[in-house]
């Protein structure tokens, strides 16, 4: 069972990608199956692109650091920023409807939160964001 795992990465959108495949693997690793390993990985690189982008204000020398634990019958991710925003407790998070869900901000929240069995928002011990998102495992 994975335990442990830490990834620090700049905010930049050039790392996306990598961290995407890495998650995967992790995932697939931990019993996710392939097709939900996808869902896992949009819904946990949302969650750090928000990060990099509203808790760090796209400086790629503040980092977003994600921790990666196996427990039984889950994941857990928790992905701290540099920031203290708080989308749950910040107006304007939540999407609107039909065609104002097209131009409102708010949108990988609600992709995260889809995907993700269960994703919350608040500080870490620094007082600092921290998003956690739980994945449940067969």
């Amino acid at each position: 069972m994975l335990k442990g795992i830490v990834l620090k990465i700049p905010s930049d959108g050039s790392v996306v990608e990598s961290v995407q495949i890495f998650v995967e693997k992790v995932g697939i690793t931990s019993g996710v199956s392939e097709e939900d390993a996808t869902g896992l990985s949009i819904a946990v690189m949302e969650v750090v692109k928000n990060a990099m982008e509203h808790g760090n204000g796209g400086d790629p020398k503040k980092a977003v650091t994600i921790y990666i634990d196996a427990f039984p019958g889950r994941l857990q991710f928790l992905i701290d920023d540099c920031g203290t925003w708080q989308p749950d407790a910040d107006l304007g998070h939540e999407p609107g409807e039909g065609e104002a869900l097209i131009s409102s901000r708010g949108r990988g929240v609600l992709i995260a939160r889809n995907l993700a069995r269960w994703l919350d928002y608040g500080l870490n011990p620094e007082g600092k964001t921290r998003a956690t998102l739980i994945w449940p495992l067969s």
